[in-house]
């Protein structure tokens, strides 16, 4: 299996780790420039939380959707199972 290669993004200069069967990005090192006073950092701290809550939505909407398909399926395997003509498989301790 090859080994993951160091890439550094001319944009922003972080460092990745790209895995070379996929094209994958397996790890980001990201630089943050330092902040010149605390106004600057309240603001990045802000900006992070909206992209998590907006990470977060997303993630409990897909969640929500993945449960409806799971529902669907447990119930189509129900009806399948009830209608079925075999009867249960024989369990090998009860042939003693």
């Amino acid at each position: 299996m090859p080994e993951a290669t160091d890439v550094t993004c001319p944009c922003c200069g972080a460092t990745l780790k790209v895995d070379p069967e996929t094209g994958s990005v397996v790890w980001a090192d990201q630089k943050r420039a330092k902040a010149k006073d605390l106004d600057e950092l309240v603001d990045r701290v802000r900006s992070q939380r909206s992209v998590l809550d907006e990470k977060f939505a997303q993630s409990v909407k897909r969640n929500q959707h993945q449960r409806e398909i799971l529902d669907k399926k447990f119930e189509e395997a129900k009806k399948r199972a009830a209608a079925d003509p075999n009867p249960r498989p024989l369990n090998p301790f009860d042939l003693d």
